[in-house]
């Protein structure tokens, strides 16, 4: 489940009703935070928690870290690849980074997706060709998300190279909503933020 529909849950769950039987759960697309994880454990102790990562692309999990007893600080890693998958995090010269360094995360995996249905573009631009061992069925997709790799090997996310953004577990352009206000003929200038309340629900504030 996404990290916000479990806040969701959580407060609607009677208190004296833990599920106390629950022994994995995963929780996958949009960053986990040391308080949700502190929250959801509470609820059901005996769990344990692990944080996926991957886009729709990549046929979704390509990443696990399981959460320590002491979650991080911060933003909770995405860990290490799965079987079959490599993530590399290159910087903006296609270079690798080193230990620490961040970049953009790309992630190789022979269950990409064949690409953007009637976006050929767009699909050419994060669809590639594997740049250090080129073949006809070798490609990489660039996430556009940033992260690093930790010298530990474990890898961190650390936002995103563009304006994209995840409320609810659902990608949102926050340009695409900008030039939708910007139609309206007596708005002359606009711009689109999510906005996160003290719960750390998110939602989409526009300002014209």
């Amino acid at each position: 489940t996404v990290p916000s529909l479990a806040q969701a849950w959580l407060q609607q769950a009677p208190e004296a009703k833990p599920l106390t039987r629950l022994r994995l759960t995963f929780f996958a697309g949009e960053p986990l935070t040391p308080a949700m994880v502190l929250r959801w454990r509470a609820a059901c102790p005996a769990t344990r928690v692990l944080n996926l990562y991957g886009p729709t692309e990549t046929t979704l999990a390509k990443c696990c870290h399981e959460v320590g007893h002491v979650p991080d600080p911060g933003i909770q890693p995405v860990g290490h690849p799965q079987p079959q998958t490599q993530a590399w995090v290159l910087n903006e010269a296609g270079v690798l980074c080193g230990v620490g360094e961040p970049g953009e995360i790309v992630l190789r995996t022979p269950f990409c997706s064949l690409g953007y249905a009637n976006a050929p573009e767009e699909t050419a631009r994060k669809f590639v060709p594997n740049p250090f061992r080129p073949g006809p069925d070798d490609r990489v997709y660039f996430t556009g998300d940033r992260g690093r790799f930790r010298s530990d090997g474990v890898l961190e996310i650390l936002g995103r190279t563009d304006s994209q953004v995840k409320i609810r577990g659902v990608r949102i352009e926050l340009n695409e909503v900008t030039s939708a206000l910007a139609s309206h003929p007596d708005v002359q200038s606009s711009v689109v933020v999510a906005r996160e309340d003290e719960s750390g629900r998110k939602a989409l504030v526009g300002y014209v």
